[in-house]
């Protein structure tokens, strides 16, 4: 009976705070609500959100509270030498009786210093893939029943979805107002590639427009790829069957392009750190005119959203590709216009 009502008081508690995140389109506000509401409703003494970089190597900090500044300018958590969060990122919920004593702890010390001694870490998880951890330090973690730990996957996952939610919805607003502040086309796409990068967490993106008399994509932006990699060359599309299904308007997923036989430069990508790469057609008026491609450092199998969102950026491309050449098209012809007055004005002058 005991069980049960813990059970409902928990589930009261998603419910609650699902809907105070809600409304809520700023990260740092929803992490800061986020992790107060753990700390209340779990009588703990700390809470923090760390993500994991694009690198997939480090843990780095989103937000935290309860905790001193100190404490938190202490660094980011390198994977390597923490086995706690290893296992974590493996999607296992690590509890702990002393972080200070704990082999698999990165900075006990310092934990001892901020009057830190139990802990639990669970993973942040969007889509069966691990995104960041989150830890709640308590100093008896032996209170914790297991609904009560089953309830802070719930809300790690959730608070992982929300956070997801807030990055696209904002990189999307970021990226239309990248597109409308220069008519330069190059500044304009590699304004795109930074935020599409930033925002989904990747290594890299490129641009590519399709040269119809060469029959080649050439590259025209490039945002995180080394110059070695982008001298490679252009892309053919009669060798590159990838590039020939996007061009006829496929969204195509490499989970590993070192063993993907329809990828042109499959060598030159791995020397580059590439492990799996999106490619989206950047359609006009239902005619391909390139391709969009964003890279990951880590095996990624890119999921609807991650899909839905870089279709959304690549119609918004391609419209700006359109919108910038006719820009340059009608200021050539204004030129044009101007010389032709010129010589008029000139011709009259002599008449």
């Amino acid at each position: 009976m005991v069980e049960a009502l813990d059970t409902q008081a928990c589930l009261l508690v998603v419910n609650e705070i699902t809907h105070k995140l809600s409304g809520i389109l700023d990260e740092s506000e929803a992490v800061q609500l986020f992790l107060s509401e753990i700390i209340s409703e779990l009588d703990a003494d700390g809470a923090l959100l760390r993500m994991l970089n694009p690198a997939g190597d480090t843990l780095t900090l989103l937000g935290a509270a309860g905790l001193s500044e100190a404490y938190l300018k202490k660094g980011n958590v390198k994977l390597v030498e923490s086995e706690v969060d290893q296992r974590v990122m493996k999607g296992e919920v690590v509890v702990v009786q002393d972080v200070t004593s704990e082999p698999g702890f990165q900075y006990p010390e310092e934990a001892g210093k901020e009057g830190l001694r139990g802990m639990v870490v669970v993973p942040l998880t969007v889509r069966n893939r691990q995104v960041g951890v989150l830890r709640v330090y308590i100093t008896d973690v032996n209170i914790l029943s297991q609904v009560k730990i089953t309830l802070l996957c719930i809300l790690a996952d959730m608070g992982a979805l929300t956070i997801e939610k807030i990055r696209l919805h904002q990189s999307l607003y970021r990226i239309a107002k990248a597109l409308n502040s220069t008519l330069n086309l190059e500044e304009l796409l590699n304004k795109v590639l930074e935020a599409t990068v930033v925002e989904l967490g990747l290594k890299a993106a490129s641009i590519r427009l399709f040269d119809p008399r060469r029959q080649v994509l050439r590259l025209v932006a490039a945002f995180g790829l080394s110059e070695a990699y982008l001298e490679k060359g252009d892309v053919h599309v009669d060798k590159s069957p990838i590039d020939k299904r996007v061009m006829q308007g496929e969204t195509v997923v490499l989970y590993e392009v070192a063993t993907e036989p329809g990828f042109e430069y499959p060598k030159a990508a791995v020397r580059e750190g590439i492990r799996s790469v999106l490619v989206v057609p950047l359609l006009l008026r239902e005619r391909a005119i390139g391709v969009i491609r964003v890279y990951s450092s880590q095996p990624r199998s890119f999921g609807k959203v991650a899909i839905t969102f870089l279709t959304s950026v690549a119609g918004l491309v391609a419209l700006s590709i359109e919108n910038a050449e006719l820009y340059s098209a009608l200021n050539k012809q204004y030129e044009d216009l101007k010389l032709d007055l010129a010589e008029w004005y000139r011709f009259l002058a002599l008449g």
